[in-house]
């Protein structure tokens, strides 16, 4: 059996470098993505650029990549993540899309920590004034605060095991950092997991993840009190101890568009870590591999190898794909031994290369060395460009 790929819409903080998302996706070949960035923290980029600059930005990215119909992201997605969503870039009427899918059968995923944390927090204004506020799990009220002490999480909701399947793994000894928020959960959600934390007040419910179905035949929306580049979730800010934040996110997805959660989760995460070692992998190789080309060293025999390669990994996600993890496993050990095979005939390469350099070089450096040398003894030593001073006899004069 096929399972059919998941299409993920990503808006908010989504880029490489400041959140966990394009690395969890490519881990997966069950997921297809797009990610359209409305915010970044990295070097301070919208201090550098102007907020202006941003917005104009952000709006290109809209336009170009965003779903032009309702009936298209309908259609042509099945979840939402909202990493750090900043939407004010989106118009009312796309933001009245996105609710109409979200009506019709598209789930969806907000994070708090963040710039949504708090009345005063950027994101707040665009989700407290947009129609997107009334389908909420959650109140955006002034009891909203930014916490940013360290937490832990305690799962209340034991079946079905989206989050429970992991108590034995450690889940709830993981301490996360990096912020989150007081929620206010509507009457009628579904209350997945509790924070722990030193700083809570007796008066907030301190939820943690919650949810509830949009309508009674929408999708399933999420929201969670951190942030994804929280150390709960990633390692963006810091080190994280949770190795299972990628197995947690993508139960969420499995989950809300009504697949099944995995029997086995020791083994599929085993998987998505060497499907992620493997893009990492490949990544290094190919950077080594232009390396040694621009020493004119040929590197296409490589390069023949490596695409024999990544067809043995695309053998492994259609075996991920028809749900023989077994086999997906065993394609991707083999896949990896023949990148490092690869990767060491590269450095072998490299060292044939570099050695004609080197040899080129001490040639330059002995023959600089063998004339200036002969040049100092010559002049120096042998003196053959100095006359010997002769004496001659004076003229007197009568």
């Amino acid at each position: 059996m096929c399972v059919e790929r998941l299409n993920v819409l990503a808006i908010g903080q989504v880029m490489p470098g400041e959140s966990p998302i394009p690395y969890w996706f490519d881990a997966d070949p069950l997921v297809d993505y797009m990610l359209i960035p409305t915010d970044i923290d990295i070097m301070a980029g919208q201090a550098v650029a102007g907020q202006r600059v941003m917005e104009q930005a952000w709006r290109r990215y809209i336009r170009i990549y965003f779903p032009k119909t309702r009936e298209s992201l309908v259609s042509d997605l099945d979840f939402f993540v909202f990493p750090d969503g900043y939407i004010e870039p989106f118009t009312p009427a796309q933001i009245a899309d996105m609710r109409y899918a979200m009506e019709n059968g598209v789930g969806a995923f907000l994070t708090t920590g963040g710039d949504l944390s708090s009345p005063t927090g950027k994101d707040y204004p665009g989700w407290k004034n947009s129609v997107l506020e009334e389908i909420l799990p959650v109140e955006l009220n002034d009891k909203m605060r930014q916490d940013g002490s360290t937490f832990s999480i305690r799962v209340l909701k034991k079946d079905p095991p989206l989050l429970s399947m992991f108590v034995p793994l450690g889940i709830e000894s993981v301490r996360g950092a990096s912020a989150f928020t007081y929620l206010t959960t509507r009457t009628g959600a579904t209350i997945w997991g509790k924070l722990a934390s030193p700083t809570l007040p007796a008066s907030a419910s301190g939820d943690w993840l919650v949810s509830w179905r949009v309508g009674a035949t929408g999708g399933i929306f999420w929201v969670v009190a951190d942030d994804l580049d929280s150390t709960w979730w990633s390692a963006v800010h810091g080190l994280s101890g949770n190795e299972y934040a990628i197995d947690v996110f993508l139960n969420i997805l499995l989950y809300s568009t009504d697949r099944s959660l995995p029997e086995d989760i020791l083994l599929l995460h085993d998987l998505r870590m060497r499907y992620w070692r493997y893009n990492e992998d490949r990544l290094l190789l190919f950077s080594l591999l232009e390396f040694v080309d621009r020493f004119g060293a040929n590197t296409r025999t490589l390069e023949n190898e490596i695409a024999n390669v990544d067809q043995l990994k695309e053998e492994s996600f259609e075996a991920y794909r028809q749900q023989d993890f077994a086999s997906a496993s065993a394609s991707m050990v083999e896949a990896l031994g023949r990148v490092e095979s690869i990767a060491d005939s590269a450095m072998k390469l490299k060292d044939r290369a570099l050695f004609w350099v080197y040899l080129i070089e001490w040639f330059s450096v002995m023959g600089t060395l063998f004339a200036s040398g002969f040049a100092v003894y010559s002049l120096l030593v042998r003196r053959i460009l100095y006359k010997e001073v002769r004496l001659t006899r004076g003229r007197t004069q009568g």
